[in-house]
């Protein structure tokens, strides 16, 4: 088993820190937009395993409204809808495991909903992306070794 940290995780696009403004307790998330097999059935009902070449995943953050880089992200994606060309690789590396995950040709989606309150507000951002490359490092950090 690895010993795990958020404080190890490093996150970054566009020239910016993402995880400067991440909301205390959030986490990172990924989610693929397809499967990689699907089942089709054929004219006899036998089942075929069919391939979908589909990779593109999203990319959900967290951010505190208050933070530097919930302000930079406004500004990019005003940018975006300006010129129509902030899109680039966002990595994200786990220093304690060696890990590396690139979310190729990555982009905003939309910018979050926005509220005012009586206290400081979280906003989650959904970027989207091409494909997810990953490297992977095994037994880098095991508890008990």
């Amino acid at each position: 088993m690895r010993q795990y940290s958020i404080d190890h995780v490093e996150l970054g696009w566009e020239g910016l820190d993402l995880k400067e403004g991440l909301a205390a307790g959030s986490t990172i998330t990924e989610a693929r937009t397809a499967p990689s097999w699907s089942m089709k059935t054929s004219a006899n009902g036998e089942g075929i395993r069919t391939f979908n070449p589909d990779r593109s995943a999203t990319i959900s953050i967290l951010v505190n409204q208050e933070s530097k880089t919930h302000q930079q992200l406004r500004q990019l994606a005003e940018d975006d809808r300006d010129n129509r060309n902030v899109v680039g690789p966002m990595v994200l590396k786990d220093t304690t495991s060696g890990e590396q995950f690139t979310y190729v040709n990555a982009f905003i989606v939309t910018d979050p909903d926005e509220v005012r309150a009586t206290e400081s507000s979280d906003f989650t951002w959904v970027f989207m992306c091409e494909r997810i490359t990953k490297t992977v490092a095994i037994n880098n950090n095991l508890v008990g070794s």
